[in-house]
Order: structure tokens, then sequence, then C-alpha cells
């Protein structure tokens, strides 16, 4: 999105360096990385599948700064179930694979501990305590002269990095490195199984039929592979508190604005031989958006993140192409800060909540658009399935699942409350296409066509669209 937000936080970005347009969505350095799908296939017995589908982030740090990071497991329901701080020196990168996560393998992608004592001479750790993941060149962490880029006319270094232990952590949180935790493997697994389950519609508030199919996805949907999000912060100190916690934000602010983070998420399957990558979702923060009047993307998370939270929002319309004749087949990846979840007495899903928030227009490649009738998006004579219902899912593009799709090959807008708007709706988001053939895969993210939370002009009928006369778009939207 070509847009210019007029406040001063394109030029007050503390802590980094305002790369980018803010509440635009480009991948940039980030103060916050968001993984917005994760994926692992399951053994019979709840272990990782080590031939199956995982899912790898890579974190980079660009800055020669030292940053701490706190990374958080969520739940397809967005409950928090597992965080834990790492360290990176300037300069570095780390990965995980999320299978060791799940696993309780900590050990393999755990990052040094700043209190390692070092050996006489300096050169590195003493024995029994190895340092995983980053260098060791003495406190300073400077590396042999030269360095830098490799073009031998270019003479001016880079600063020197920060090694991670360039200066204590300012409290006594730090609990790295972990070490194999085999033992929280099974718990891990167990509490992000819970939250996914096959699911009834519950569509007591649609217009029109009072009854409607569940979608093959959700009838059929089990907990194995099992799918979860991951949020990446950079933050002052090592904690134990998740986002949704209010000790998170205040009265100690634990996530800084340094945005000096970059991401990139890929999805591996050795035994379908797919792979595929997106960039993690970058998340700029800005001291100038922490307001109770702005919107930041931890904003419904606590109390205290609704008044001091300054990252920005994710957006709220979407549009993407999708396949599927000649073989390919095509999945949409859906991550949002709201679930439409009904729940029983004992706390678990039992229903998703149709005919809201969100309304699609789909064209095939002739132009062609279908309707379901009515006068609008909260006026339809048929109801559809929600078949969003969870915070984070992947589903199937086929008109079994999406019985507004036109078929074949076409192109579908995605539309989120607000920006439609037909309810109250706090609603942020983030779309993914993964395509597939054969034994082929590949993924994008989906373009963003309206945030109305940085953007209040963009809603229904136009959002950041142009269709060549001031009016309604050409076509009736399918609601589900």
């Amino acid at each position: 999105m070509k847009k210019i937000l007029v406040l001063a936080v394109v030029l007050a970005l503390a802590g980094g360096v305002a790369y980018a347009n803010f509440c635009a969505r480009d991948y940039v350095p980030a103060a916050t990385l968001l993984v917005p799908y994760a994926v692992v296939d399951l053994n019979a017995d709840g272990t990782p599948n080590g031939a199956g589908y995982t899912t790898i982030l890579g974190v980079t740090n660009v800055s020669s700064t030292k940053q701490l990071i706190h990374v958080v497991l969520w739940d397809a329901q967005s409950n928090a179930v597992v965080d834990f701080d790492e360290v990176l020196s300037g300069y570095d990168v780390w990965t995980i694979n999320f299978r060791d996560l799940l696993a309780g393998n900590f050990n393999v992608f755990d990052t040094g501990d700043s209190t390692k004592p070092a050996k006489d001479d300096g050169s590195g750790p003493k024995p029994g305590y190895p340092q995983i993941g980053d260098f060791w060149a003495g406190t300073t962490g400077t590396p042999a002269v030269p360095y830098g880029p490799s073009s031998n006319s270019y003479t001016t270094p880079l600063p020197a990095p920060q090694d991670i232990d360039f200066a204590t952590p300012t409290n006594a949180g730090c609990n790295f490195p972990y070490g194999n935790l085999s033992s929280y493997g099974p718990t891990i697994v167990s509490m992000l199984q819970s939250a996914i389950q096959p699911l009834d519609q519950d569509v007591t508030n649609c217009k029109g039929s009072a009854t409607v199919v569940s979608p093959p996805y959700l009838a059929n949907l089990t907990a194995e592979p099992v799918f979860f999000y991951v949020t990446v912060d950079t933050v002052a100190a090592c904690n134990q508190n998740f986002p949704n916690d209010n000790a998170y934000w205040y009265p100690t602010v634990f996530p800084t604005y340094n945005n000096v983070l970059i991401g990139d998420v890929t999805y591996l399957n050795s035994t379908a031989n797919y792979s595929e990558s997106v960039p993690a979702v970058s998340i700029e923060a800005s001291a100038a958006w922490a307001s109770p009047t702005h919107h930041g993307f931890y904003s419904t998370y606590s109390n205290a993140a609704d008044v001091n939270d300054f990252h920005e929002p994710l957006a709220t319309a979407f549009g993407f192409r999708y396949i599927n004749s000649g073989g390919v087949t095509s999945n949409v990846m859906v991550w949002k800060n709201e679930d439409e979840l009904e729940y029983n007495s004992h706390g678990v899903a039992v229903t998703a909540i149709a005919c809201t928030p969100y309304v699609y227009y789909a064209f095939d490649e002739n132009e062609n658009s279908k309707a379901r009738g009515g006068g609008g998006p909260s006026g339809f004579a048929t109801a559809e399935p929600n078949i969003l219902p969870y915070q984070t899912q992947k589903v199937p593009l086929t008109v079994a699942n999406w019985n507004g799709l036109m078929a074949n090959n076409g192109w579908m807008m995605l539309v989120f409350d607000p920006s439609i708007p037909l309810n109250s709706s706090s609603v942020q988001a983030w779309v993914g296409v993964q395509y597939y053939f054969g034994t082929y895969s590949t993924a994008l993210e989906a373009a963003t066509l309206g945030n109305v939370w940085c953007f209040t002009n963009d809603v229904l009928p136009s959002l950041n669209t142009y269709n060549g006369v001031t009016g309604p778009l050409n076509a009736t939207p399918t609601a589900e």
C-alpha cells in the first residue's frame, strides 16, 4: 500500500529507523514478528513426526546492538501456551524448528547465557558452558578486522557488534540456556491440541435459513496436525509474562521500540516433498502510536496493552488469487485477533458463530462474480458457514468449503469487519495463500486492500481500490 500516515509516527520510531511507512504492510525491520500460522505433524502418540510438516522460523538482528527477544506460542484460540527469552548478539541470526520446541528440545535452539564464565584468556566460555548460536569474542564482541562488506575498495567498517555479554541484563530473570526440556514436550503438544476440534455452525443470528451445513474443513477437523501462531518481541528485560498479562505492559513496559528484527517462515514436509516460505509479519513500533485512541497489534490482548500498545495494527481487507485447475490446488492461511467461537460451561469451544464478521467477493478469470442474493453484506437470503472461526487456520479454497467461490481459477477479496462495516469489532488480520501441484508447492502473502485502523476511509464499497466510477463495487459479496 503506497500510503503515508500523516502523523509524527513516521519520524518517531524510537529505538529504530523509519525504514518504511508506518501502518503499511511491508517487510522491514520491526520490533515484533508474527508467525501467523505454524504447523507441526504429529505421530499417533502425539510426538512430533520427523517426516511430516514442520515450521521453521529464522530471526535476524540487523542492528549492531545486542537484543533480548521474548517468544510466545499461542494456540488456535489465542491462549498463551509457552513463552521464553533468547538473546541475540549484534548482527546475529537465530533459527528455531517448532518441531524441536514441541518435543521440548530447547537445547537445539538455545542461545548463550550472558553470565557464562570466560576462559582465563578470554577466548571463549569455560568447558561445560557451550555457547550455541553466537560468536565469542571477549567482552566487546568485535570480530577480527577487516570485516563488513566484501569489496576490497570499501574500507569503512560497520559498527562493532555487541556480544551477548556486552552488558548485564536489566533484571535477574534470564534463565537461558534452558537445555533439554523434553519432559515439557507432551504438555506443550496437549495444550496446543486442546484448542482444535470439529465444529458445528450456529446461525442463530443469520438472516434467512436457520440451518447451514458445516463445511468439510470444520466438520472433519482433527488436532493432527497441530497448528498455532507465534509472536517474537524485542524486550527490555527477561520476563515470564505473556503479552495478555497486564504486567507485560505495566508498570514496567517490557516490549521495546527497537525496530531491528526481520524474519522468515519456512514450511517443510519431507514426506510430500513440499516446501513453502513467507516473510514473518513485520510489526513496527512507534512511541507516537501508544495511545488509547490508537488501535495497536496487541490492543485486544490486555487492558494495559490497550493503553500502552505502540505496535502498528494489521489490515482489515485483502486480495489474492486462487488456482483450482490443471492439478493445482489452493489453501488460504488466515490469522486474526478475534475468534468466532461459542463455549460450553467447561470453557470448551463447541460451535462456530456464522454470519460474522467477514464477507468475500469471488471473481473468475472472465470477470464473472457470484451473488447469493440480498441487498448488501447483512441482507442475504441464505446463510453461509463461517469457515474462519479460529484465530489462526489454513483452509482449502474449494467450493465445498466456500460455497460462494467461483470454480476453477480466480481471485477473492476477503473483507473483515470493521471494513465492511457489519458489527462493532476490533478485528485485524493477515492472509496468505499456498499453492500445491503434485510434489511442488509455494506460498505468498495476500495483498492488503484496506486497514481501517490506520485509514478510516478503508471501508466497503471502495476500500483501497479504484473501480473507475464513484459508487459501490459492481458485484454482490458473498457473506458467511
